[in-house]
């Protein structure tokens, strides 16, 4: 019996060993690939946008990839100051952007003493992943030291990256342990198949970039988005008198088009009612989604937008078969980046400092997202209904609505604008009786010397006059006032 228990004692000892040695495997493996990124951001203050906000640091994960690059989240760089790079031994040097994408959510950092990465070593990421298993998370502990967690992948989805426009896809993971959402790699199989960009500690949830999306990012040589975008929106098409109405045998299946965007893939191509039945010669069904082979039911973004599963890219040619007048239309559709351009209303991709205007103490911005959430975790309940209308419904240019939303956002007191001191947040409608659409063409319209008074309507009927020949007088006794150096910044 005695005997018996060693026997086992000495298997069990041996079974845990391997364990360890295992784990151990897989940290040596990946250790020297893993760095401490830390980043200091001073975010703009919207709502007085000549200031900055207090200055805030960040730890993340950077990984170490081919010709001496560091991958990090796009993300975790927004408004940076600085940047550090931290290696285990504890050397650490500033590193720069060399290139950044906003819809996946990479960027590429250097360091210009090459030296750095002598005892470093690349990660090559995989396209091919399981559809559901068992993960590694490579994190950072408190002390700086890698440490190794585990996680699912329950699956992929879809959805815009934090900062992006672009539909893409994301693993998702389960795990019961702490993780920060920093750019975590994810690992199947001693493998890298991931960064992970968000985790939800209270639901043990988290989504990451898979490695498809991140070698499509590395493998691009272009300086715009590798990634394409199908350039519409759609509702889906399912009970039977809209599908009569719009031409649909009661045996087909498909989406109706409902918004196109301005010098996107769609534009002149795609028609607003436009009945989407095949997408690169996948069915898609009522709601838009085909069955993949590998990831079973998706949406048919994925075709569109991911070069790896069906092998489109920016440039390429997708068939697409619709009906349209109740008349079966098949056309090829040329792939384009997302259009920037078209942007009324940004609310994602932000790096540069906020556009605004000060004139006879009346400060000017053009409308966005980020200025709107000025207001606070609860900035929906708090803004003005038609703003978040606009905000929710009327983000993206249309062929007769050029140009961006101005907003006097508020009035800086002085004599000279007594009454209109508890005006905020109003719309601009006109300018001298025209819409303007930049805070260029504002600009203009006050330095324009041909009338002696600027009418300026806002959307709540009230009219500011200013009288333009004392707006120097006037700008002058504001700048002192209130210590401003600078009156305008577009």
């Amino acid at each position: 019996m005695k005997l018996f228990i060693l026997i086992t004692s000495f298997a069990l000892s041996i079974s845990a060993n391997s364990k360890i040695n295992k784990n151990e495997t897989k940290l040596e493996t990946f250790k020297n690939s893993i760095l401490d990124i830390k980043i200091t951001s001073q975010s703009p203050n919207f709502i007085f946008p000549w200031q900055s906000k207090k200055p805030q640091t960040l730890d993340a994960i950077g990984i170490v990839v081919e010709e001496n690059k560091i991958l990090v989240l796009t993300s975790i760089l927004e408004h940076h100051t600085s940047i550090e790079v931290k290696k285990q031994n504890g050397q650490i040097l500033p590193a720069k952007i060399i290139k950044r994408d906003t819809e996946s959510n990479l960027s590429l950092l250097e360091i210009e003493d090459k030296s750095f990465f002598s005892d470093l070593k690349a990660i090559q990421f995989e396209n091919e992943f399981s559809p559901q298993g068992n993960l590694s998370v490579f994190e950072l502990g408190d002390s700086g030291n890698i440490q190794i967690a585990k996680a699912y992948n329950t699956g992929i989805d879809q959805e815009t990256y934090p900062i992006s426009y672009t539909r893409l896809p994301y693993i998702k993971i389960s795990s019961s342990e702490k993780m920060d959402g920093n750019g975590e790699l994810l690992v199947e199989k001693n493998k890298a198949i991931g960064l992970l960009y968000r985790f939800t500690q209270n639901k043990n949830s988290g989504k990451a970039i898979p490695g498809f999306i991140i070698n499509q990012f590395l493998n691009s040589k272009s300086k715009s988005s590798p990634f394409p975008f199908k350039g519409f929106k759609f509702k889906q098409v399912s009970d039977k008198a809209t599908k009569e109405f719009y031409g649909l045998k009661e045996s087909e299946e498909g989406v109706q088009v409902t918004e196109i965007f301005e010098n996107s893939t769609s534009s002149g191509k795609i028609e607003l009612n436009d009945i989407i039945l095949e997408v690169g010669n996948q069915k898609i069904d009522s709601e838009g989604y085909f069955t993949h082979p590998k990831f079973g039911k998706q949406l048919f973004s994925l075709i569109i937008h991911s070069e790896n599963h069906f092998g489109y890219k920016i440039g390429s040619l997708v068939p697409i078969k619709l009906i349209r007048n109740k008349k079966e239309i098949k056309l090829n559709l040329i792939l384009k980046p997302f259009p920037f351009s078209s942007v009324k209303i940004p609310y994602a991709n932000l790096q540069e400092e906020p556009k605004y205007l000060i004139s006879g103490g009346f400060i000017f911005a053009e409308m966005s997202e980020f200025l709107l959430k000025e207001f606070g975790n609860s900035w929906r309940g708090r803004v003005d209904k038609k703003l978040l209308y606009l905000n929710d419904y009327q983000r993206y240019e249309k062929k007769k609505e050029k140009g961006k939303y101005i907003l006097l956002i508020q009035v800086m007191p002085d004599i000279s604008n007594n009454g209109y001191h508890n005006l905020s947040f109003d719309l601009v409608n006109t300018v001298d009786g025209k819409k303007i659409g930049s805070l260029e063409e504002l600009n203009k319209a006050i330095e324009n010397k041909k009338n002696k008074f600027l009418d300026i309507e806002l959307d709540n009927a009230v009219n500011i006059i200013l009288d333009k020949e004392k707006l120097p007088e006037i700008n002058s006794r504001i700048s002192q006032k209130f210590g401003l150096s600078e009156l305008k910044n577009f």
